[in-house]
């Protein structure tokens, strides 16, 4: 699959684009700035030798890919979607962002009640969104050589869209399951806040979680 990560030069969406490389897809780094995103494809090449990295401004990006990979700061967040709302209206979206606030730290969502409900507004009912990796270390995401012993939930309304982002999931060593729609987006995204005070509580940058079923 060809996927566009849009703030692929960030933590998380470098760590996904390394794993989703690793496991044979075709990745384009997305960045404001093109010269950006070719240094982080440089880099990237050293670490996964043979995956098949481009690198372009989001607009280009985003045109080219069958999925496109929402990662960047939650303030940008609005603007960077209405900046690729003719591109996107008609594609794949997957949103991993966050709206997080600090001191103290905590989950902080826009007026729509998410993040990925501000990306079906913004982008338009023809755009088929999830959302998911909420729960997935950023910094394990870059250690390929440690696996990834940690589930993810993933949601949307399309199910075609999440079995696709499910495999996806799985395809890089995560546990992904289907936790329902879009409306509950709001859930799945406010368990980072809650994971992040956990690993510097805790000393740790692993903290992630595990379903059962007993």
């Amino acid at each position: 699959m060809k996927i566009a990560v849009i703030g692929g030069t960030g933590d998380m969406g470098y760590g996904l684009a390394l794993r989703f490389a690793k496991a044979g897809n075709e990745i384009i780094i997305g960045s404001r700035q093109r010269e950006k995103a070719l240094a982080a494809v440089a880099q990237a090449q050293t670490v996964v030798p043979g995956g098949v990295f481009a690198g372009e401004d989001n607009m280009t990006a985003a045109h080219q890919a069958e999925l496109t990979v929402i990662s960047v700061p939650s303030a940008g967040h609005r603007a960077t979607l209405e900046s690729l709302r003719e591109v996107l209206k008609d594609k794949l979206v997957l949103d991993i962002t966050i709206p997080m606030a600090f001191n103290p730290l905590r989950y902080a969502p826009p007026a729509e009640g998410s993040n990925a409900l501000e990306t079906a507004a913004v982008l338009g009912e023809n755009c088929r969104v999830a959302s998911g990796f909420h729960t997935v270390s950023a910094v394990l995401l870059s250690e390929l050589g440690n696996d990834l012993h940690a589930d993810t939930l993933i949601v949307a309304n399309n199910a075609e869209l999440k079995a696709q982002v499910i495999d996806l999931a799985r395809s890089i060593g995560l546990n992904a399951y289907d936790a329902g729609s879009l409306a509950l987006s709001s859930t799945v995204e406010s368990l980072t806040p809650m994971l992040i005070g956990m690993n510097k509580r805790y000393g740790s940058k692993h903290i992630g979680i595990k379903l059962t079923d007993f």
